[in-house]
């Protein structure tokens, strides 16, 4: 009977029939996996299986091609740490939500998993002074999510110019950064460089016009790049906990 052992953080927990939960987990060598767990109703195995606990998971299957079963043993508890900060909760559900939009499962993505890792670590993190910097750290995970899935973005040098100064826009074309001598009358159609991805500060001193100017580049990528040719001829829409993640930015 195939089985292994590995580290994991929870996307997602959903009821199955009277006992049970699907658990849907990205591991750090086995990709995105699903599994069914018993006896959900444990007060405990609730609280271990929110989204974003890192997680011991065991799975065994009679035969490979079959969602098998979980057994789970909590490392660390995330939730817990930011239950009173609304803002980073969203933004985990949105990680989370993305992660099951995204990946097929049972690839090996350890690059996402150790990056999602570290994010959920800089989410923990407490710094009066930087507070609300983990949202820059978010965008980034967003487009290394995008590089790892099969989209690069080169944001370090003008697509038109070769030039690695006056970086103002991203061509929404190519995902390469656009000066402002390369952008010429194509101006209004490029999307934002904020100055946390290298572009020139052109959005001024407004920290959360910048974190949003990089969701929309993100945004643009995912709904465009990768939506497109997951949903050919299909309503083209990112996950709810993510465009709620927006619009709480959006309201600072």
């Amino acid at each position: 009977m195939p089985e292994w052992n590995d580290q994991g953080i929870v996307l997602s927990a959903k009821k199955y029939g009277e006992k049970g939960l699907i658990i849907n987990i990205l591991t750090e060598n086995h990709g995105r996996h699903l599994g069914w767990f018993n006896n959900y109703k444990s007060k405990n195995i609730l609280a271990d299986v929110q989204p974003g606990n890192l997680v011991n998971v065991f799975w065994k299957s009679r035969l490979i091609e079959q969602m098998g079963k979980f057994k789970i043993e909590l490392i660390s508890s995330v939730t817990g740490k930011i239950f009173d900060e609304k803002l980073k909760l969203q933004a985990l559900n949105s990680v989370c939500s993305l992660l099951e939009k995204f990946l097929p499962e049972r690839q090996n993505y350890f690059q996402i998993f150790n990056a999602t890792n570290a994010f959920i670590h800089l989410l923990t993190f407490q710094d009066e002074s930087k507070n609300d910097y983990w949202m820059e750290g978010y965008v980034k995970w967003e487009i290394g999510i995008l590089s790892s899935i099969g989209f690069s973005l080169d944001l370090n040098q003008c697509a038109v110019t070769g030039s690695n100064t006056n970086l103002l826009f991203v061509s929404p074309k190519t995902g390469k950064a656009v000066s402002k001598e390369g952008a010429g009358r194509h101006a209004p159609k490029l999307l934002l460089l904020p100055f946390f991805l290298g572009g020139d500060n052109v959005i001024g001193s407004n920290f959360y016009k910048e974190i949003l100017a990089g969701l929309n580049i993100t945004s643009y990528f995912f709904k465009n790049k990768l939506l497109l040719s997951i949903n050919t001829n299909k309503p083209i829409n990112l996950p709810k906990p993510r465009i709620r993640l927006v619009e709480l930015i959006e309201k600072l």
